[in-house]
């Protein structure tokens, strides 16, 4: 907080060095302190997307770029402190990505077979467009949330398509009937019925993206 407003003539003396990083502490729990008793317990009455995004520039929360709803934004405000206390753990790159709505799985290289201090992060994206853009920012997220020593091997995109589609289902049957005429005669008669079926159903499309082999990897 403070020690990032200092001027270099400074921030290079040990004892303001030192008193700010006091400080820091201490501004570190008023700030806690505020969004807990006085902004979290309001926050999913908030609706005005200005208020949401100068929360998010208060508490420093990595990612919101990439918030897409109000719902998305308050889960990220919600989970700020957690966030910030857990960075650098897999767990926390969970909880980004579930706060944007994203499922996520981190693998370590130990679960893989991969090289030491590696892992991969696999992601779910439903119905939303995976460009470019949409995939820097996700690198740039999980490298924000990771360890210093662990290296981003690969992400993979999984493209999940929902939506409805139609089917029928025809059989073609007989009738036969008897109609009595007169005493002694009968008459049959014959034809077909044609008869459908309709049905609704979900159709769920995966489509891996990978980022083996680019320069991000």
């Amino acid at each position: 907080m403070i020690k990032e407003i200092l001027p270099p003539s400074l921030a290079k003396d040990e004892n303001i060095k030192a008193l700010t990083e006091a400080l820091d502490k201490q501004l570190t729990k008023i700030e806690e302190q505020i969004l807990n008793v006085l902004i979290l317990p309001r926050i999913d009455h908030i609706n005005d997307p200005e208020i949401l995004d100068l929360l998010a520039w208060q508490f420093h929360i990595e990612g919101y770029d990439l918030a897409q709803s109000l719902e998305e934004k308050r889960n990220l405000i919600k989970r700020a402190i957690q966030l910030h206390r857990y960075k650098g753990t897999p767990y926390a790159i969970k909880e980004v990505l579930k706060a944007l709505n994203l499922e996520g799985q981190v693998k370590e290289w130990f679960e893989y077979g991969g090289e030491p201090y590696h892992f991969k992060v696999e992601l779910g994206i439903t119905n939303r467009e995976i460009t470019p853009e949409l995939r820097d920012k996700l690198i740039k997220l999980i490298e924000e949330y990771k360890n210093a020593r662990s290296h981003l091997e690969e992400i993979i995109l999984y493209y999940l398509s929902k939506g409805e589609v139609y089917f029928g289902l025809g059989c073609v049957g007989e009738l036969e009937g008897e109609a009595p005429f007169f005493d002694t005669v009968e008459q049959t008669s014959k034809g077909q019925i044609f008869l459908a079926m309709g049905c609704v159903g979900e159709l769920e499309g995966f489509a891996p993206m990978s980022t083996e082999g680019l320069p991000y990897g």
